[in-house]
């Protein structure tokens, strides 16, 4: 297959801003959605909640994503996983001023490691409203065949930080199925335990790589009130699985910038961020 063919194949959407999605936003975070109302300003990453799939229940296959797409390429490995990406947040987003989302295949290249051949994807999408740029996201994905029951990927990287604080918690299935249904996201690895088990060899279902950075980036915005994300770049590191308790942790590196990580009860990171920040004015 070439691959090459595709980089620069471009998607467009378009989204009314609607209030309801913001309001579900805020509640799986756990704040008062009556506080969304029109002309509310989207919170951190809940442009995520828009734009959302809008395939027929009859163009799904078994993995829960499109058998068939036209917009991104017929690659044959039949595992896709979240690797990574950067956000910038240029200027805000506002609940009922539509907004459009102009989607580009980056790059798209057939890789070999250890023996095994993997497709490496990166999508850039650029989200405006009024003619102006609001969101800038790369995201990068990982295409591979299934591994072996037992032989599932694993925490390896160690704590590489000695961090200023740190909370631990326990996701736990109601919140998967949550964020699964708000970014109208039906792969079944993060919420069906016996196709996670039998067909892709996972010990359990998996957390969603954004909803990991997500939760490092709420733990950010509780420790340092005030400030505004301007950018994030980050890479998963290692998988976490439905049942786990992970600790969340972040330092300062300078006056606007941050590390963030998350990673397992062995302390091995599964998340590696970087933000960049200011001040509200």
């Amino acid at each position: 297959m070439k691959y090459d063919e595709w980089v620069g194949k471009t998607k467009n959407q378009h989204d009314n801003m609607a209030p309801e999605q913001l309001r579900r936003f805020e509640a799986m975070l756990n704040r008062p959605p009556d506080d969304i109302s029109m002309g509310s300003e989207l919170t951190m990453c809940a442009h995520w909640a828009y734009f959302t799939p809008l395939y027929m229940q009859s163009e799904l296959g078994v993995q829960g994503y499109p058998r068939t797409e036209i917009f991104l390429p017929p690659v044959p490995y039949a595992t896709r996983l979240w690797t990574g990406g950067r956000i910038s947040f240029v200027s805000p987003l506002h609940i009922g001023t539509p907004a459009n989302k102009h989607s580009t295949i980056v790059s798209l290249a057939e890789k070999e490691s250890s023996g095994e051949k993997r497709v490496h994807l990166t999508l850039q999408h650029q989200i405006s409203t009024k003619g102006s740029l609001a969101v800038s996201e790369d995201q990068h994905f990982l295409y591979r065949d299934p591994t072996e029951k037992g032989a599932h990927p694993t925490r390896t990287q160690p704590m590489d930080l000695d961090p200023d604080w740190e909370k631990n918690t326990k996701p736990d299935s109601v919140l998967l199925f949550r964020f699964s249904a708000l970014t109208y996201n039906a792969h079944r690895i993060h919420y069906d335990q016996d196709y996670a088990r039998s067909v892709e060899g996972y010990p359990n279902v998996m957390l969603h790589g954004q909803l990991l950075l997500l939760l490092a980036l709420e733990s950010f915005r509780s420790k340092f009130d005030g400030k505004v994300l301007e950018e994030v770049t980050y890479t998963l590191n290692g998988p976490v699985y439905l049942g786990e308790l992970i600790s969340i942790s972040g330092k300062s590196v300078d006056n606007h910038r941050s590390e963030l990580r998350i990673c397992g009860p062995e302390k091995n990171i599964a998340l590696r961020a970087s933000v960049k920040w200011g001040y509200k004015w």
